[in-house]
């Protein structure tokens, strides 16, 4: 009996050695293996959520962005869409997308330490910002001066350094007899300059000062319903360039015909011209 009754106390000794063995395994397995996975998954799930949260942003940024370049809204300046679509190519190439996470807690820890430090688009968001900004600008602009009131021109040109006098034709004075009618302007705003001799203007018997003078005595806003007619008349004018008939410098901004008095100096036309332009632009 009590040789059994010693075997007994052994065989639960060494069980007992076997469980503590086991349990101390498992709690060495737990401390040094199972924690430290744990928390480095815990540790990359929040790098990979703010950098989820990062690229929101700058998706948000290149959204805004292309909505306005497949807007169908025209520019002023066409090199802006082109501009603006290389600047959403370069937010896109930047855009980093979170890591496939790795098996061990030391390859885990540095690849969340590694998602942390991607993700600094501050320069790529200005970048768009700023495209959009000018674009934005730019189709305003477009707007502002296609088929613009006949109260609109005049008052941009009204207070011009060397635009001194300023009428606007009726259907009554209109010398080219084009005012409302099919492919003629919806408006047509003369000046005389102080640039121009007045005295040598030949001026239309019956007309008003200004507008008896027309382009020779300053130049002319001409408002067209269209780009496509303000083209056809810059092309009609084109013919007369060089000739007897020239009646001086003439560009299509928008749907308007800018001119400038043959009576004036290349580089006087071409710096009235730019004014002109500049304040029929203006955002205000």
């Amino acid at each position: 009996m009590k040789n059994g009754r010693k075997r007994t106390i052994i065989g639960a000794v060494a069980a007992l050695a076997i469980v503590s063995v086991g349990v101390a395994a498992g709690v060495y397995w737990h401390t040094a293996y199972q924690v430290p996975r744990e928390e480095a998954e815990q540790a990359f799930a929040a790098s990979v959520a703010r950098l989820d949260a990062r690229n929101a942003e700058l998706d948000q940024a290149i959204e805004s962005l292309q909505s306005l370049v497949v807007s169908g809204d025209r520019p002023l300046d066409e090199t802006l869409l082109e501009l603006a679509s290389q600047r959403i190519g370069e937010a896109q190439a930047a855009r980093q997308a979170a890591l496939e996470m790795p098996e061990s807690a030391a390859e885990i820890n540095e690849a969340a330490k590694l998602m942390d430090s991607w993700g600094d688009y501050g320069t790529a968001r200005d970048s768009l910002a700023s495209a959009e900004a000018e674009l934005s600008s730019s189709i305003a602009q477009l707007k502002q001066i296609t088929n613009p009131s006949e109260q609109f021109v005049i008052e941009r040109l009204t207070g011009l350094p060397n635009v001194v006098a300023i009428e606007a034709v009726t259907e009554g004075n209109d010398p080219n007899g084009k005012l409302g009618k099919a492919g003629g302007y919806t408006a047509t705003v003369y000046f005389s300059s102080d640039l121009v001799d007045q005295s040598s203007v030949y001026r239309t018997e019956g007309h008003t000062y200004v507008v008896g003078g027309g382009c020779d005595g300053g130049g002319a806003v001409e408002v067209f319903a269209t780009e496509e007619d303000a083209q056809r008349r810059n092309e009609y004018l084109a013919i007369l360039d060089g000739g007897l008939l020239a009646s001086g410098s003439h560009a299509v901004y928008g749907t308007c015909v800018v001119r400038t008095s043959d009576l004036l100096a290349a580089s006087q036309q071409k710096a009235l011209e730019e004014s002109i332009v500049a304040s029929l632009t203006e955002l205000r």
